[in-house]
């Protein structure tokens, strides 16, 4: 099933709610292995402050 398509697992969620506010989000992205548009949704369902990569990187 492709990455995109699997739900978010408790252990993933958590460890989201730790990375959030304190690292850029495209780095939190990356350490969970998702686009930062599905850790940006899923942070804003959850209600996390993220901190927004703002130089215009795409990764």
């Amino acid at each position: 099933m492709p990455r995109w398509k699997q739900e978010w697992t408790e252990e993933e969620v958590t460890k989201l709610r730790l990375l959030a506010g304190t690292m850029p989000l495209s780095l939190i992205a990356k350490q969970l292995n998702r686009t930062t548009g599905a850790v940006l949704a899923k942070a804003a369902a959850e209600k996390l402050a993220v901190i927004a990569d703002l130089r215009g990187r795409r990764d």
